[in-house]
C-alpha cells in the first residue's frame, strides 16, 4: 500500500476517534408577557426577527414557546436586533420599540400589546384600480385624523415618511391610498399633538397591519383593518433609551446661549445632512435638552431644527453640531456622549 494512501487512512480513523465539540453561541434571553387589555393571553408565539431579515414575512429565526395561562413568553437568542412580533388566538403584536436593541446581558418585563388580527374593511367605491382601502379602529372604534405611512421594505426600520402616506382617516376611520403592484409595510400612527414626524409619546395611537407585507398585484384594491394600540405613558421612563443603550444628550441654543424649546436634536450618518435623518429627538422643553438613542455606536453628523421634513426653509431656526468641522462626533457602543450643545439660528 502506498505510504500516502496508508498516512491518509490513519489520519482519518484518528480524525472519527476524536470526541465532538459542540460550538458554544454566546446567547441570551429575552422575556416578557402578552396582555390583551389587562389581562394576560395564553396561546401566543412570540417571533424575534434579526435587523438584518430582509422582509418580517414567514417563520423567524427565533421564537418563543407557546405562552401559557400567565402570558409570559421566553426566547434565547444571540444579543443584537431584532423586530419583535407575536400572534395567537386571532390577536397579533407588532412591539412599539422595534427594532429592539438586545445587550449581553438580556432583557426582560416586555410587555406586547395584543391587538385583534382579522377583519375587512366594508366595501366602498373607490376612484382608483389598485391600491389599499381600509378603516383605522382603536378598541374597536373607529379613528379620525390618523395617516397610514407606507414602506417598500425594512431599510428604514419603518419610521420616517417612508414611501408614501395617506390623507388622514375621516370620523369614520376610513382611508384610502393607489398604490401600483407590489408589496408593502403599512403603518398607521395618530400624534396627539397634531404633527406628523418625531417619536411618538405617551397617548399617542399606533397601528402596524397585521398581515404585513401587503402583496398587492395589477389591479387590485386590498381591503383592510388597521387596529391601534395606545402609546404607554411608561414610554417617557425609557425615552432616554428607547432606541438603544447608545446616547448622545446635550442643549439646544440660540446666537445667546439661551436654552430653546420645542426643537429637535437630528442624527445622521451622512455629512450633508439633507436627507432623512436615522434618528429624532423628543421636542426640547424650556431647558433646551434633548436625548437621541441608537442602538450602535460609530461616526455621526448632529443637526438640530424647529420643523421637520424637507431642506431648511427662510424663517426657521436651524443648526449644526459646531464641535468638530463637519458637524460630526464619534460614541462607542453602549456609551453616552454627555454635554454637547447645538447653536441654532434663523434661515434666511
Amino acid at each position: 500500500m502506498p505510504i500516502m494512501s496508508s498516512i491518509f487512512r490513519l489520519l482519518l480513523i484518528t480524525i472519527c476517534a476524536l470526541p465532538l465539540m459542540d460550538v458554544q453561541v454566546n446567547a441570551t434571553s429575552l422575556s416578557g408577557k402578552a396582555s390583551y387589555g389587562d389581562r394576560p393571553v395564553s396561546g401566543v408565539v412570540v417571533a424575534a426577527f434579526p435587523v438584518s431579515s430582509l422582509s418580517l414575512a414567514g417563520k423567524a429565526p427565533h421564537q418563543s414557546e407557546m405562552t401559557g395561562e400567565d402570558g409570559l413568553f421566553a426566547i434565547e437568542l444571540p444579543p443584537g436586533q431584532y423586530y419583535l412580533l407575536a400572534n395567537g388566538k386571532d390577536l397579533f403584536s407588532y412591539y412599539g420599540r422595534n427594532p429592539l436593541s438586545v445587550p449581553e446581558e438580556g432583557l426582560a418585563e416586555i410587555n406586547l400589546m395584543m391587538v385583534e388580527s382579522g377583519g375587512k374593511s366594508p366595501r366602498s367605491e373607490v376612484y382608483f384600480d389598485s391600491g389599499v382601502v381600509g378603516t383605522v379602529t382603536h378598541n374597536g372604534k373607529p379613528v379620525s385624523g390618523a395617516s397610514m405611512s407606507v414602506y417598500t421594505d425594512l431599510s428604514s426600520h419603518l419610521k420616517g415618511f417612508g414611501f408614501g402616506a395617506s390623507p388622514p382617516t375621516d370620523e369614520s376611520g376610513y382611508f384610502e391610498l393607489p398604490l401600483d403592484a407590489g408589496t408593502y409595510y403599512l403603518v398607521v400612527r395618530l400624534r396627539q399633538s397634531g404633527e406628523f414626524a418625531g417619536p411618538l409619546r405617551a397617548g399617542d395611537l399606533f397601528g402596524y397591519y397585521p398581515l404585513n407585507p401587503l402583496s398587492l398585484k395589477v389591479g387590485e384594491v386590498s381591503r383592510i383593518i388597521i387596529p391601534l394600540i395606545e402609546v404607554p405613558a411608561k414610554v417617557e421612563k425609557f425615552a432616554s433609551t428607547l432606541f438603544g443603550e447608545t446616547t448622545i444628550s446635550g442643549t439646544i441654543v440660540d446666537v445667546d446661549g439661551k436654552p430653546l424649546p420645542g426643537m429637535r436634536a437630528l442624527l445622521y450618518t451622512d455629512s450633508s445632512m439633507l436627507n432623512r435623518p436615522e434618528y429624532v429627538s423628543r421636542p426640547t422643553g424650556s431647558d433646551g435638552k434633548f436625548v437621541l438613542s441608537f442602538p450602535q455606536g460609530g461616526t455621526y453628523f448632529l443637526a438640530a431644527r424647529d420643523q421637520l421634513g424637507g431642506t431648511p426653509a427662510p424663517g426657521e431656526l436651524y443648526g449644526r453640531f459646531a464641535g468638530s468641522e463637519d458637524g460630526s462626533l464619534t460614541v462607542k457602543d453602549g456609551k453616552t456622549v454627555e454635554g454637547v450643545k447645538v447653536m441654532v439660528e434663523e434661515v434666511w
